[in-house]
């Protein structure tokens, strides 16, 4: 006889063989026992948890010559053609490759004919999921009044994609993950069948590994065997490539202690090693977890490691090297652990090193920004009226509209790149594509231009509006809300003229025009003009209108 993957061959054929779900076994007992026999079943539940061996015990309990019953012989012609996968009554299809509408067509017009020296004709549809809507709707009629010696067993991993009306049609039995302990019982018995031998901790770490679904434990031990005469907690780990629970452990330990040197070792030697570091992520979450429910009360700094690794893990799917995620995070957890002295728990030299090299470039960052801010400064004059305008600019207004409307007008260009610094690279887009108007109680009023409506629907999303009027309310000093409108809307209004509209390569945002006074030995139509042109270069705005003369 040809080998057969440990999986298909220690395949349950009795429902008393059966692990794990007590209930759904019990209630199908019954069932047979009462020949109380449903038209359809669903089996919905995870990968590998005996939706399909349990749909073909079912067929033998409904076919066998003793039946129905909830004791198949396992000897007679259907019991045997069931268990070999030869017999005509019993048809299993894949609903991943028969999804069309003919297929289900097809399969209407053969449940018509009865069963070959059998009760019952049963079509045991896998991963009924993936038919198409069609082939639902093709479906419906035959599922609710079907031939009265035929079943329909579905299998699914994904009820939730089955139609409504799908569901009102059928019995459904909900399918769990093994536990822990019930899979270690699983595997102990097919071992012992086998005659493969085996460690109880071995066995711990497959049922661990394998997340509840027995044909992947299955899989695994499989694997062991053939890796090495006896299965051993140090095969099954080297086989799967997971960090042992030493490890795991002293991870922990680091971590929980706050010494970050320790922790970045061991992930060094792991990958190393050549281990899985996102199972081993998974790891030492799955410990710390245990170790904060064993405790009488919760530790809020584990509940923040463990909430750190969870978001760790997510990166690491996507990241090139999975050690960066998982090294900062642990910079991350450590660096909250404060020690006596005041100094975070586990900072050494190298960690400081860093830290004074990013000040030093956030220092030259901001030498080259006072430097950009000084080069456009043609005179002594207008440096002084600059200087003076700055002073104004960080000045919080009081609490009068006037001006605090004069203080947004002015700051606008500094609030937009407030919001860039911040990262909040969309809002400043939508937002640069308004001009502000004017303050109005605890409202920023912002005007856009009619066909630049997309920006200003999207600004008012509330995922972009809160963290604008955050950064805005933090900017003025008060809490300010943003009320955006068309520029035709403000066009009457009495306090603010109409902005103009915006140009093919000009900004839409009006500047105001601030109107400052000269030097008596200059005169004032030159120095007026140099002034206007400076700020223009550095503010990037526009003239509107000039004073006229007295």
């Amino acid at each position: 006889m040809n080998y057969q993957s440990l999986y298909r061959a220690s395949r349950p054929q009795f429902f008393e063989d059966v692990v794990g779900q007590d209930s759904i076994v019990k209630t199908l007992e019954n069932s047979l026992r009462n020949r109380r026999i449903s038209h359809a079943y669903l089996f919905a539940g995870p990968r590998g948890t005996g939706k399909t061996s349990i749909a073909r015990i079912l067929s033998k309990g409904l076919n066998c010559e003793l039946g129905p019953t909830p004791t198949p012989c396992g000897e007679c012609e259907e019991c045997v053609g069931i268990k070999e996968g030869t017999s005509l009554n019993v048809i299993e299809i894949d609903g991943a490759s028969n999804r069309r509408i003919d297929d289900i067509r097809e399969l209407r017009s053969q449940v018509q004919f009865t069963p070959v020296n059998a009760r019952y004709k049963v079509y045991i549809i896998d991963e009924v999921h993936m038919l198409t809507t069609e082939a639902f709707n093709a479906l419906l009629k035959t599922l609710e009044e079907p031939p009265p010696h035929v079943v329909f067993v579905f299998a699914t991993t994904d009820p939730h994609r089955l139609p409504a009306t799908i569901l009102s049609r059928v019995q459904r039995y909900d399918f769990t993950r093994f536990s822990e302990q019930a899979m270690m019982q699983g595997l102990a018995r097919v071992a012992k069948q086998h005659s493969i031998s085996v460690q109880e901790e071995a066995l711990r770490i497959i049922a661990r590994h394998a997340a509840g679904g027995m044909r992947d434990a299955l899989g695994t031990l499989e694997k062991c065997a053939a890796f090495a005469d006896e299965v051993t907690a140090e095969a099954v780990v080297e086989v799967l490539g997971v960090a042992p629970q030493d490890q795991v452990n002293a991870f922990v330990q680091n971590i929980l202690s706050g010494s970050n040197r320790g922790a970045l070792q061991i992930i060094d030697d792991l990958f190393n090693q050549g281990k899985d570091l996102t199972q081993f992520a998974v790891s030492v979450i799955a410990s710390l977890r245990h170790e904060l429910l064993t405790k009488e009360s919760g530790d809020p700094a584990e509940l923040e490691m463990i909430e750190q690794l969870t978001e760790t893990v997510r990166e690491m799917r996507f990241a090139p090297d999975p050690r960066i995620p998982l090294e900062l995070a642990v910079f991350k957890v450590t660096g909250a652990k404060p020690k006596q002295t005041g100094v975070p728990a586990g900072v050494d030299s190298a960690t400081v090193a860093k830290l004074e090299a990013k000040v030093r470039t956030l220092e030259e960052y901001i030498a080259k920004l006072q430097s950009h801010l000084t080069k456009h400064k043609d005179t002594a004059s207008v440096s002084q009226e600059m200087s003076g305008s700055q002073a104004q600019r960080r000045r919080i207004p009081s609490a009068n509209d006037e001006e605090r409307s004069a203080f947004l007008l002015e700051t606008w260009a500094d609030y937009l790149k407030g919001l860039r610094d911040e990262r909040l690279m969309q809002c400043e887009a939508f937002l640069k594509e308004g001009s502000p108007i004017e303050v109005v109680d605890d409202q920023a009023i912002i005007a856009f231009p009619r066909e630049r409506g997309f920006h200003k629907a999207s600004i008012e999303q509330d995922s972009h509006r809160e963290p604008a009027e955050r950064m805005l309310s933090r900017f003025m000093g008060k809490q300010i809300r943003l009320k955006c409108v068309f520029q035709d809307e403000v066009a009457s209004s009495p306090r603010k003229s109409t902005p103009v509209p915006r140009g093919k390569k000009e900004k839409e945002a009006v500047k105001p025009v601030v109107q400052q006074e000269v030097k008596q030995d200059v005169p004032q139509d030159t120095a007026a003009d140099d002034f206007l042109r400076a700020s223009m270069e550095t503010f990037g705005g526009k003239i509107i209108a000039k004073p006229k003369e007295n």
